[in-house]
């Protein structure tokens, strides 16, 4: 997988969401598994809200 610019990182670095040609994934780096979680901020709160991410998405400003 190409090199992404990564918008957030964990504290324990475990978690990174990266934009990937303008899609917004979250990345569990320990397994690599993926979550899409859409092509604006907006979305991507969205997303992670409906999984049950409030953690992470208080954070994206």
């Amino acid at each position: 997988m190409a090199a992404a610019p990564t918008i957030w990182v964990s504290g324990d670095m475990s978690e990174q969401i990266s934009d990937f040609n303008g899609e917004y994934v979250l990345i569990t780096t320990k397994d690599m598994k993926k979550v899409l979680l859409g092509k604006t901020l907006e979305e991507a709160r969205e997303k992670l809200q409906e999984i049950g991410r409030h953690d992470i998405a208080a954070q994206l400003k």
